[in-house]
């Protein structure tokens, strides 16, 4: 009878050991920062020891080494890939930045050795897997070189025109990434500013991603809001027109009828979002996914690493990612043979999340009461739609909806229609649970529209009697969006929704920036004899903090070498925001008459409680003396600087609490007065 033998070899023993250890490490940590204060001390090791033995295990059943993670099959180019990854995967590791370590035993050199190689080995196979996936997927089809060299020409000049033709103030989210690109442009470039980087991920919402390509550029060519729009134009814009030019060779002429039909992207990049890269990185994902033609694991690699990238690129782009992932599932419903691409995504697209954006997937959206939190933003379904039909145009939308139904009919597109048609829906119905849509967040759609009128194309007959059809839409679309017109200055004000798109390419200019340069100027002069402090009390698209803070910076004026005012943070957000105590100790408040709110009264109760009495002069408004000065803006809004004339009292204090916590008795400690201003 023939014996049976077990064979065991030693350096791959020892390797799965090895990798067993270090990979405990990093999991350890993560789940420290997790549940510590929820299990037992010593349990969690315990179970991070067992989670990464019984993930090693089903690597080791499914053969995943041998699979997906040996590009070049096993040799010194797969060995090399995996050593230049393993360095800065174990010098950038950020496990730690989850949770204070103090003077905890896990903070140990051993505990971070271990978890700073785990981090290592994991991006070693992250990337290993991301050029297995490439290679697999062979090349894509690009579009002609001198077609897309004639969309950079277009896209350059028309940015070059807003630019020249504009004369607005950045603020608010077009601020923020303007303002990091810059710092980050000011400071040395090494490993430390690449470390920063990474922490950011897990620490901000608007993290250092997107700023640090940027900031290479401004590094060199300055950093003014010119050479900021040009870097974002060229870096994130085109890798978009990119994947529409691909997304549309299918048809003649496609790729250009693509980015003629959707004038918003290039527009949302000029106005200062930056977002756009995530919009661009979605449409990569639509292509790659649905391209039956190639294998089905590279695809779902490749699909779940860039669904990971557009939500740490911009995190409301989670939705994208969620709504991606649901119609992929429910699009096997059509083609269950394309179970290995969804699975592969799904595996990807989770184990890379919670490597990269563990604190956001965790923390925030499994923790946090998103819904209630920024409910006041919710400003109702009327603004979702006239903002959909103002940058999309309801002409367009339909025609992307009959693209899709008639996908839909033919079996050979089921599936990428099917795909196509749910993630949209499903998209809006999760943000529209949150909140109301500002100009960037109807990027989640453009994706999903470019890949609808993509497969609509290629279905149209050859027959010149039809192909004008495209074309004219294509044009019109685009032409509505140079027309000179008036642009509201909220959604609340446009009465109808558009059948066309309704922003305009013409250039914006503020009328008022002389009076809020004088502003600036004047606040500032009331810190000539002795450092003054004042606090913005306002918060709309016409006026606020921001806007005051950019306003010199906007317009290349440089910020004078003497005192300037210093201003107080001053929240302004129902329910996300406590009231910022230290504006009552400012010198002076600048008030804007009449209030100035962006979300409504009710939901900026934390402002008005405050201004509303300055401006009235009664309750705590007595403590506060107009100066003569006034500045009139657009929209009939005037600007006042008012004097702190004496303390603010403890009761007076109190009042504010009192009102706000009746107001919100569930979030009565966002405005409960600090302990110790009185004691």
């Amino acid at each position: 009878m023939k014996q049976h033998t077990f064979s065991v070899r030693p350096l791959p023993c020892l390797a799965w050991a090895g990798a067993w250890i270090v990979l405990s490490g990093l999991v350890l940590v993560r789940l420290w920062a997790l549940l510590y204060g929820h299990l037992p001390s010593l349990a969690i090791p315990a179970l991070a020891a067992v989670l990464t033995g019984a993930v090693l295990l089903a690597a080791w059943r499914l053969d995943i080494p041998r699979r997906f993670l040996l590009p070049f099959g096993p040799t010194w180019k797969t060995a090399l890939i995996a050593v230049l990854a393993f360095v800065p995967g174990m010098a950038l590791d950020t496990s730690y930045q989850l949770f204070t370590v103090g003077d905890m035993a896990i903070g140990s050199a051993p505990f971070r050795l271990l978890c700073g190689m785990g981090s290592g080995l994991f991006f070693s196979c992250v990337v290993l897997a991301l050029v297995w996936a490439c290679k697999a997927f062979g090349r894509v089809a690009m579009p002609r070189g001198t077609v897309f060299l004639a969309v950079v020409l277009v896209v350059n000049v028309v940015t070059a025109l807003y630019c020249t033709g504009s004369a607005e103030v950045y603020y608010w989210d077009t601020n923020i990434y303007w303002s990091s690109s810059t710092m980050l442009a000011g400071q040395s470039l090494g490993l430390a500013q690449l470390r920063l980087v990474v922490e950011s991920v897990i620490t901000q919402e608007y993290n250092y991603l997107l700023s640090f390509p940027l900031s290479l550029v401004m590094r060199v060519l300055g950093t003014n809001r010119y050479v900021f729009l040009f870097a974002a134009v060229n870096l994130y814009v085109l890798p978009a027109l990119l994947g529409m030019l691909v997304l549309g060779q299918r048809s003649k002429h496609g790729g250009i009828l693509l980015c003629c039909a959707t004038p918003m992207l290039l527009y949302t990049a000029l106005t200062g979002f930056v977002d756009v890269a995530a919009a661009g990185a979605g449409i990569w994902a639509f292509l790659i996914y649905t391209d039956k033609s190639r294998p089905q694991a590279a695809r779902g690699i490749l699909a779940g690493a860039l669904l990971t990238l557009v939500f740490l690129l911009r995190r409301y782009f989670f939705f994208f990612t969620v709504s991606f992932g649901v119609a992929a599932f429910l699009a096997l419903l059509v083609k269950r043979s394309q179970w290995k691409s969804f699975l592969t995504m799904a595996v990807t697209g989770v184990g890379f999340s919670l490597f990269f954006g563990q604190s956001f997937v965790v923390s925030q959206v499994l923790s946090a009461n998103y819904a209630d939190t920024y409910s006041a933003y919710d400003q109702g379904r009327w603004i979702d739609l006239v903002m959909l039909c103002r940058y999309y145009g309801y002409i367009m939308m339909a025609v992307a909806l009959v693209c899709v139904i008639f996908l839909l009919i033919r079996p050979k597109s089921r599936y990428g229609a099917l795909l196509c048609l749910c993630q949209p829906v499903i998209c809006l119905f999760l943000f529209t649970r949150i909140q109301s849509h500002g100009q960037q967040h109807l990027l989640l759609y453009l994706p999903a529209f470019c890949f609808a009128l993509a497969g609509g194309m290629e279905l149209l007959p050859e027959r010149r009697t039809v192909r004008w059809v495209p074309w004219a839409l294509a044009l019109c679309t685009l032409g509505s969006s140079f027309l000179p017109r008036v642009q509201p200055s909220h959604p609340s004000e446009i009465t109808v929704p558009d059948p066309l798109p309704a922003f305009t390419y013409i250039p914006t200019q503020r009328t008022d920036l002389a009076q809020l340069v004088a502003l600036r100027v004047y606040v500032d002069s009331l810190s000539t004899e002795e450092q003054k402090t004042a606090a913005v009390i306002a918060s709309s698209f016409t006026f606020n903090s921001s806007i005051y803070d950019n306003t010199l910076r906007s317009l290349n004026i440089p910020q004078s070498d003497g005192p300037t005012t210093s201003i107080t943070y001053f929240a302004t957000v129902d329910k996300r925001d406590g009231f910022s105590w230290n504006a009552l100790t400012a010198d002076y408040l600048i008030v804007a008459d009449p209030v100035q709110t962006h979300l409504g009264e009710d939901n900026q109760h934390i402002l008005t409680v405050l201004a509303q009495p300055v401006l009235e002069g009664t309750g705590i408004g007595t403590a506060y003396q107009r100066l003569d000065q006034s500045f009139p803006l657009e929209d009939g809004v005037t600007v006042y600087v008012y004097e702190r004339t004496r303390d603010i009292t403890q009761e007076e204090y109190q009042a504010i609490s009192d009102t706000l916590v009746s107001l919100y008795p569930d979030y009565a400690a966002l405005y409960q007065v600090p302990a110790g201003i009185f004691s």
